[in-house]
């Protein structure tokens, strides 16, 4: 991946640099032949001016010696023709040449200028060619004047000019060979920024899968996107560590409490085996009385393995409505067994629940509270709100109670209390807690003013 990035990386820069480079070498490229041939017309112009005058009062040793200074000093070679006759010729060789002279018999009365191909001097040469303009007024001690048909010619060879431009080229060149570096060493620490945190990641998933669950991605490297990466891994892996504990946990709880009644169940069985006709309607009693403890301990197991794949969707329910529901389902059972219940105040109270978990919340409250309560007790269903955003539901008995180690301990899967005489599975707090806690929500149990137990359910109000 890392390659992939700089190598992508690269290939933008030189797209980038491509098409800033280009254009920039063909701008000065036409930037060098157009300020060449601007900068000769002028020095062309100014030149025939003083030519002339030399040669309108009759100084053409004058003439030649500034032709040949202007030459010397410029690079640029001068010729003066008029007619077939060469006035000045900086360079002997431009008195032979064609060229030059077909251009001298073509021009008219305005400046030329562009490129002969090639000349007898060298090369292809820029010119600029125009007619020696004629002094008005001649001075009185000179009878001579200007040539009516005097052409000036200024040549200047395009191998300087095409130097300098290949001398820029190959300056843009280097400059761009120095961004592609620079690119790359950018390329290099921002691809290895992105990818070591990556490699981090990688491999410290290959450890958690090679089950080293005490590993962790690390969350101190990297963007803020690869940083959020690693806290997801880090969260799922707890999880994960979580649930494979919980399910050690579980398995091991689960085996344990079946095999009590299973055990009982086949000593029954062999003994009614042995019985022969001698059996006893008590005996199948037990039977049926281990049964249904088996049975009820199955049905609590489902309901924690289902609560476990719920989806945690909250929805605004009215906890004083729904305790007030279960409150009146199950005053009949109440006061069948000498217990009075009271329900909570009709003051409306909504939190974000599950739907379909307050009921269960309090049917498993309610239960253990019946099994705690002796008979002429008393039950009652409180719901309050606090300033905190919270929705507390309590249930309160005015049963024996816990001890505050009996407290720590009652959430626990199967816990049962040692004077607890029920048939129970030791699961309904433990369901409870796994609803409150997928609710986004939490339980505690709390002793009850003079006696008993307070066992509160806190849920985000709505």
């Amino acid at each position: 991946m890392r390659n992939r990035l700089l190598l992508g990386f690269i290939l933008f820069a030189f797209i980038a640099m491509a098409l800033l480079v280009i254009p920039v070498g063909l701008t000065l490229d036409a930037h060098e032949n157009s300020s060449t041939l601007a900068a000769l017309k002028r020095d062309t112009k100014a030149l025939a001016t003083l030519l002339a005058n030399d040669i309108s009062h009759n100084h053409l040793p004058q003439a030649v010696r500034l032709a040949k200074t202007y030459a010397r000093n410029t690079g640029r070679q001068v010729l003066v023709i008029d007619g077939a006759k060469i006035l000045i010729a900086s360079k002997g060789d431009q008195a032979t040449d064609g060229a030059l002279s077909k251009i001298s018999q073509t021009i008219g009365t305005k400046q030329i200028a562009g490129v002969i191909p090639r000349t007898a001097i060298e090369g292809p040469q820029y010119y600029v060619a125009m007619k020696i303009p004629t002094l008005a007024k001649p001075l009185p001690s000179s009878s001579v004047s200007a040539p009516a048909k005097s052409v000036l010619i200024v040549t200047y060879p395009v191998t300087v000019v095409t130097r300098a431009i290949r001398s820029d080229w190959r300056n843009l060149g280097l400059y761009g060979v120095l961004m592609l570096f620079i690119a790359f060493v950018l390329g290099l620490i921002l691809s290895n920024s992105l990818t070591r945190p990556l490699r981090r990641i990688s491999a410290a998933v290959d450890d958690i899968g090679g089950g080293q669950l005490e590993v962790r991605a690390p969350v101190d490297d990297g963007p803020p996107e690869l940083r959020r990466l690693a806290e997801a891994i880090n969260s799922t892996s707890t999880r994960l560590i979580n649930l494979l504990g919980a399910q050690k946990t579980f398995v091991e709880d689960a085996s344990h409490q079946l095999r009590t009644p299973l055990t009982a169940l086949q000593l029954h069985l062999e003994n009614l085996q042995h019985a022969g006709p001698k059996v006893k309607p008590q005996d199948f009693h037990a039977i049926s009385s281990e049964l249904a403890r088996l049975n009820n301990l199955v049905e609590s197991l489902l309901a924690l393995a289902r609560n476990e794949s719920r989806s945690p969707i909250l929805e605004i329910v009215d906890v004083t409505a729904v305790a007030r529901e279960r409150a009146d389902y199950w005053k009949p059972y109440a006061e069948e067994h000498g217990l009075s219940l009271e329900a909570p105040s009709a003051i409306p109270a909504s939190a974000l629940v599950i739907s379909g978990v307050l009921e269960q919340i309090l049917d498993n409250l309610l239960e253990n509270a019946f099994d705690a309560t002796a008979r002429n007790g008393h039950i009652r269903i409180e719901v309050h709100t606090g300033a905190d955003h919270y929705v507390e539901l309590h249930v309160i008995d005015d049963g024996p109670g816990l001890a505050p180690e009996q407290r720590s301990l009652a959430l626990r899967r199967f816990w049962r209390g040692r004077e607890n005489a029920s048939e129970g599975s030791g699961l309904g707090l433990a369901i409870v807690d796994q609803l409150a806690r997928l609710s986004g929500g939490s339980i505690e149990l709390r002793p009850a003013p003079g006696q008993g137990l307070d066992a509160t359910v806190t849920l985000k109000r709505a």
